[in-house]
């Protein structure tokens, strides 16, 4: 750095807090069907009356900062992580906690990389944590900067842990964290939806907590209502415009229906893909509920919008937060079954490429694809650390997710989205389930004569009709 950046005071050389499972909250089970998904699970207490109360003062004498930019969020390497297969592994795996991600088939491998969070003293002279908009002032060269903290929770220590948004100098800020820092090229901004394969459960939730502040507060600076800036208040918790009127602002997040569309028989799901999709891939209906509709409601009309096919019983079973939504904020993922009582598909094409039926061997077979992958990754992990001589020890390498995606596209004609993704998780709880997912329902149109897969379904169910 040639002396241009200055380390806050109580900041130790390459100074970083690892979130491990040691330190997680207990995953807490709840009467939903599907299993926990990634971006829950957050280890931290952010209870808001705790959160309100802060006053700067606390038991420890350090705090942690997370350091995001937007989406971005500061990671770190794994010691000996090393080469990229170890960095595609964890995208094979559901939510473990801890270090590991641990595929639904069983099989765990460990993080690539984890959450990279620097502690500083808190009492240290840079650090405000007393004023409404609380701040670390931090001095590059000539120019001093005042970085907004944002109130995340504590951990199981009572130790106080904040997003540190660095969006208005980030690349400078990269440099000190690595050269100013001693934390070397190891870390990285990394942009959260392409970090997730590599995080473990409890660094996932955490970067997620902190990167949609981090956005809110990005996309919110000026009072929707008349006009005037706004600065953050309350710990970084709201937002509040800066005229007379004192408007606030609260992070926002977006309900959104997913949802399994089960056929009149039971035979089948709906599955389809947008245009923006990554091709071959095909996965759950969803989109936003709108004002004053229920999630049964906003089900139905989303799937009646783009298939025209009517759905009859809904059913909620699990949910996940997502902070890396298409337009930039946090959405809330509602996953529902629900029953068809028609089958024929017209395909809105304002919103979708395609729709189509598949038959419930076919998505059983495009679980097996991810198990494989996990199951390959993990025995690849255990060889490589095994030593031994030439053909001692070795493994195939492990599949990257392009390459699964590859072979599931040339095998089925289709692939999922991973285990990352609620989606997933409800394909693959519907696939394994025996058996219709609904009971019998009231009378519905005949279903065809056989239950045809892929694009035989879309053949013979009139599926290539277009809107």
């Amino acid at each position: 750095m040639d002396g241009q950046a200055r380390t806050p005071s109580g900041l130790p050389p390459a100074s970083s807090l690892r979130y491990s499972l040691a330190e997680a909250q207990p995953l807490l089970q709840s009467s939903t069907i599907l299993p926990p998904q990634h971006f829950s699970g957050n280890p931290l207490d952010r209870t808001y009356d705790k959160r309100r109360k802060f006053d700067g003062t606390s038991k420890q004498e350090e705090v942690s900062l997370v350091v995001v930019a937007a989406r971005e969020v500061c990671i770190r390497e794994s010691p000996g992580a090393g080469g990229s297969a170890s960095s595609q592994s964890g995208a094979f795996g559901g939510a473990a906690g801890g270090g590991q991600n641990t595929s639904a088939g069983g099989a765990s491998v460990t993080a690539a990389a984890d959450l990279q969070a620097l502690l500083l003293s808190a009492t240290d002279p840079e650090l405000d944590l007393n004023s409404e908009s609380i701040c670390l002032t931090w001095v590059y060269g000539d120019v001093a900067y005042q970085l907004p903290l944002y109130l995340l929770g504590q951990d199981r220590t009572e130790r106080w842990t904040f997003a540190l948004d660095v969006s208005d100098c980030r690349s400078a800020f990269l440099d000190f964290l690595r050269e100013g820092c001693g934390l070397g090229s190891g870390v990285a901004l990394a942009d959260l939806r392409a970090a997730l394969p590599q995080l473990s459960r409890d660094a996932a939730a955490i970067a997620g907590q902190a990167t949609s502040l981090s956005q809110w507060h990005q996309s919110h600076k000026f009072c929707p209502r008349c006009g005037s800036p706004t600065a953050p208040v309350e710990s970084g918790l709201r937002r509040q415009c800066v005229s007379e009127a004192g408007h606030k602002q609260y992070p926002r997040t977006d309900p959104v229906v997913i949802m399994l569309v089960e056929s009149p028989d039971g035979r089948r799901a709906l599955l389809g893909r947008n245009r923006k999709f990554t091709p071959g891939m095909y996965t759950c209906l969803s989109g936003f509920v709108d004002q004053c509709e229920s999630v049964e409601e906003a089900v139905r009309r989303e799937v009646f919008e783009e298939s025209r096919v009517l759905v009859a019983n809904v059913a909620v079973v699990g949910s996940q937060p997502w902070p890396v939504g298409r337009y930039g904020g946090c959405e809330l993922m509602l996953g529902c079954m629900a029953q068809a009582r028609s089958y024929e598909v017209l395909v809105n094409t304002d919103e979708m490429e395609d729709v189509q039926w598949y038959d419930k061997d076919e998505l059983r077979a495009a679980v097996q694809m991810y198990d494989n992958a996990a199951a390959q990754s993990a025995s690849a992990g255990g060889a490589g650390g095994a030593g031994g001589g030439e053909g001692e020890g070795v493994a195939d390498a492990p599949m990257s997710v392009a390459q699964l995606q590859e072979a599931s596209l040339e095998q089925l004609g289709f692939f999922i989205p991973p285990p990352l993704a609620i989606a997933h998780h409800l394909i693959r709880t519907w696939a394994l389930h025996d058996g219709p997912w609904f009971p019998p329902g009231p009378p519905t149109p005949p279903a065809p004569a056989a239950a045809a897969t892929g694009s035989a379904a879309q053949a013979e169910d009139g599926a290539a009709a277009k809107l």
